[in-house]
């Protein structure tokens, strides 16, 4: 665990911010009334984590690998798509 995020959880600790419901009410104002103003950047991101439930990665600093994308295969042979279109008609009335 970094130093510094250690500090942070020990700060938030001692001034009574000890769980996720009461982190995530932190503001700017309250922050700032709390004498925590200096450590905004930090509770952002511990807000950022805890919203996308990833707080111990937040903690530890690690991150998950993100999945791959696969690649969509079309068949250019295919008989399906070849009298494939839209067609409209336009209807004029001439009561209109």
């Amino acid at each position: 665990m970094e130093k510094s995020i250690q500090k942070l959880l020990d700060k938030l600790g001692k001034k009574g911010f000890d769980t996720e419901k009461k982190v995530n009410a932190i503001d700017m104002q309250v922050a700032y009334d709390n004498g925590l103003a200096d450590e905004l950047g930090g509770i952002l991101a511990l807000q950022k984590a805890i919203k996308s439930h990833s707080a111990y990665a937040f903690i530890m600093g690690g991150t998950d690998p993100k999945p791959e994308k696969k690649e969509v295969r079309r068949n250019a042979d295919d008989d399906r798509t070849a009298k494939v279109g839209v067609f409209t008609e336009t209807h004029e009335n001439a009561g209109y």
